[in-house]
């Protein structure tokens, strides 16, 4: 059974592309983790790896941190949560790309697209100084034309809004972006937002439930699909 596929890729050229940033376009989970772990501390509880914390990667701080707190099976109420959500920022802040790393073959990838005049945007639950940050440290600012972060809107994924606003930035229609995510709730907010999706076959998105040709296995794969669409020869491809 697959999630409910978003807008196939049909014969429409790709104007943008937008990525999820976490466990999609940077393996941000080792610092995630080690913050993780440093707050679990505090509460007696063992280091968990990072693989088990990469689960709970996709919903913003607090759905992380709530979704391990139930995932260990601690009951705790909403407001101490809430306190250990800042706790968790306040360490992660300190250090968020001591361990990131890019996936795949992005370095390349990016400027392949940026140069064939396809826009780039960062549609995050990730708060918006973090993803910011990390996508400094990474020299890939200079890329990106849109970044908006799950702290920007009332609304974020997979609420439509949330990738629709990061298009309107862009001045690009929904019909004419590319949405690369790794989780169900990626998937959800293209298919809500009648934008094109594809899931990456790496990290968490190996277990994210959808059809084949939604998979992406590389971004140079990407650069290609964006090419055939566009009907022209991207740079790098």
């Amino acid at each position: 059974m697959t999630v409910n596929d978003p807008r196939p890729l049909a014969d429409v050229s790709v104007d943008a592309v937008v990525f999820d940033l976490d466990v999609t376009l940077v393996d941000t989970a080792p610092d995630i983790a080690h913050a993780v772990n440093r707050l679990l501390a505090t509460h007696g509880i063992v280091p968990q790896t990072v693989e088990f914390v990469a689960k709970f990667i996709g919903e913003g701080s607090f759905g992380l941190i709530d979704k391990l707190y139930k995932g260990l099976g601690l009951a705790l109420d909403e407001q101490r949560v809430s306190e250990d959500v800042e706790t968790y920022l306040r360490i992660y802040k300190a250090h968020p790309v001591e361990k990131a790393t890019l996936y795949a073959d992005a370095i390349s990838a990016i400027p392949a697209l940026h140069a064939a005049g396809i826009k780039l945007g960062v549609c995050t639950n990730k708060a918006q100084y973090l993803a910011e940050a990390v996508l400094a440290h990474f020299d890939l600012a200079r890329y990106i034309g849109a970044v908006v972060g799950g702290d920007m809107l009332a609304q974020r994924k997979p609420h439509p809004r949330h990738l629709l606003a990061t298009l309107e930035q862009m001045d690009v229609a929904p019909e004419h972006a590319l949405y690369i995510g790794d989780t169900p709730i990626d998937a959800e907010c293209a298919r809500r937002a009648d934008v094109r999706c594809l899931i990456v076959n790496w990290g968490t998105g190996r277990d994210v439930p959808v059809s084949d040709d939604m998979r992406l296995d590389s971004f140079a794969d990407l650069v290609t699909k964006c090419a055939a669409l566009n009907a022209q020869r991207l740079p790098g491809a």
